[in-house]
């Protein structure tokens, strides 16, 4: 009776080394070099938030204050407008499942401490880099109206346009942005460009253009509101190889000016800083190396606001694991169902840019 396992006993086993790391195994199984979403959009640290209430979320938008004040004399009479300044985009959060699964068999036959460990930690790591895999190629997706299973992510908010200004409307396919007409709320247009080379007289000077025209500054802060830009969320999103591009510019530079690409700048210089390895920088902001961006062909360039841009995730459903229970077709397998239920939004689009070939 001694080499029996009972239910009870296996659950007990998986729930107990639950939370072990498997320092004596190699993992080779990540596909990418560095991750953005997971570690930045996701967690505290950056714009993860979490909200409660409904299958989705609805924001509010002031989308315009009236036009003009008028100039009157001492006895004319008055001439007051009721104004409609209000409207409100809608997303839907997305339901991302995946499971970690153990058999029978398998437990059974790695008895030992170290044994057992060598067969459950491996499982839950590949289990959480699967899990940020999907995000992290998800934000960087190419959004289809086609499919409303999934959280719409940069390319759905920052749209490319080859002419110069504030084009950036409807990704292709939609006829509207989360609900938004663009024709009454053209404000919610990003910025958008074309370049032919990376070079200071061509891309790095359009993208000192963008920055200028998407730094909107309030001139009356007020609690409640917001939507005017915060100078230390600035950031840059290209390409490998637009990113060699530019390290190759910064390399020939004078050695005075550092690895800025464009250092002169009335900005407070208080860029953030996601790694602490000399990244190049754009008026104090760094500009990080995303490696799905090389599958556009167009080399687009994104100079994202990200106090603009939120990971929403609904309250109570933010990675959770469920226990470990027994299939029921399969009395041998033991099965732990993850579910993390999110979107991402961006509140103001004019604040962000995309250049691209």
């Amino acid at each position: 009776m001694g080499d029996i396992i009972r239910t009870h006993d296996i659950e007990d086993m998986l729930t107990t080394t639950y939370d072990k790391v498997a320092v004596d195994i190699v993992d080779l199984s990540q596909e990418q070099t560095d991750y953005l979403v997971f570690p930045y959009m996701m967690t505290r640290k950056g714009g993860m938030r979490e909200v409660g209430g409904g299958i989705g979320l609805a924001q509010t938008l002031m989308v315009n204050h009236g036009g003009r004040s008028r100039f009157v004399g001492e006895y004319d009479e008055e001439d007051v407008i009721v104004i409609d300044h209000l409207d409100k985009m809608r997303i839907d959060f997305a339901i991302l499942n995946d499971a970690v699964a153990y058999t029978l068999g398998e437990l059974k036959d790695n008895r030992g401490e170290e044994r057992i460990h060598n067969v459950i930690a491996p499982k839950k790591r590949a289990l959480y880099l699967r899990v940020i895999e999907t995000c992290e190629e998800q934000f960087f997706a190419t959004p289809s109206p086609d499919n409303d299973k999934v959280p719409w992510g940069l390319y759905y908010w920052v749209v490319k346009n080859a002419s110069t200004g504030f084009y950036g409307g409807y990704p292709a396919g939609f006829s509207s942005l989360a609900g938004l007409d663009l024709s009454k709320v053209p404000q919610m247009k990003n910025y958008t460009g074309k370049y032919t080379s990376v070079s200071k007289t061509d891309l790095i000077t359009k993208m000192r253009k963008a920055w200028k025209r998407t730094m909107w500054r309030s001139p009356r802060p007020e609690s409640g509101f917001t939507g005017d830009t915060s100078r230390n969320r600035r950031i840059i999103f290209v390409g490998l190889n637009v990113g060699d591009e530019l390290e190759t510019i910064g390399e020939a530079q004078n050695e005075n000016l550092g690895r800025d690409l464009a250092p002169m700048t009335m900005m407070t210089p208080s860029g953030i800083r996601f790694r602490d390895n000399g990244d190049m920088m754009f008026r104090r902001a760094p500009i990080v190396e995303v490696e799905k961006l090389d599958d556009d062909s167009s080399d687009p360039v994104f100079g994202v606001d990200l106090s603009t841009f939120y990971a929403l995730v609904k309250k109570g459903e933010n990675m959770v694991q469920y226990p470990f229970e027994r299939a029921p077709l399969q009395p041998r397998l033991f099965v732990s169902q993850l579910y993390h239920r999110y979107a991402f939004i961006c509140i103001n689009r004019r604040a962000n840019w995309v250049l691209s070939k």
